[in-house]
């Protein structure tokens, strides 16, 4: 399993819970946003939710999966291609910031 270290992610309770399923775990940097392209996903999210303007929590939720169904597979065939450019270019910047 792989997760970007989060300290949700590393919390006591979790860290017991997966080691007593037996749950093997990636070594990960604790943010990597340019290694995780559903971070790319929640940023289009974001973007296409400014042009709402839900005003109650129902609204909301009909909004948030109005514009989730919204983004085409276009849009996460294209982060998804663009994982091997990003794995050069933080091997290119030994770790560091990237342009992703």
């Amino acid at each position: 399993m792989q997760h970007d270290n989060d300290p949700k992610h590393r919390a006591h309770i979790v860290t017991n819970w997966l080691n007593e399923k037996g749950v093997e775990r990636l070594k990960w940097p604790p943010y990597s946003p340019d290694l995780n392209p559903i971070e790319h996903m929640w940023d289009e999210l974001e973007r296409r939710m400014k042009k709402e303007k839900p005003k109650n929590a129902t609204e909301l939720k009909h909004a948030l999966s109005r514009v989730w169904q919204g983004i085409g597979t276009d849009v996460t065939k294209k982060l998804v291609d663009s994982v091997p450019n990003r794995l050069n270019e933080v091997i290119r910047m030994n770790g560091y910031p990237t342009r992703y």
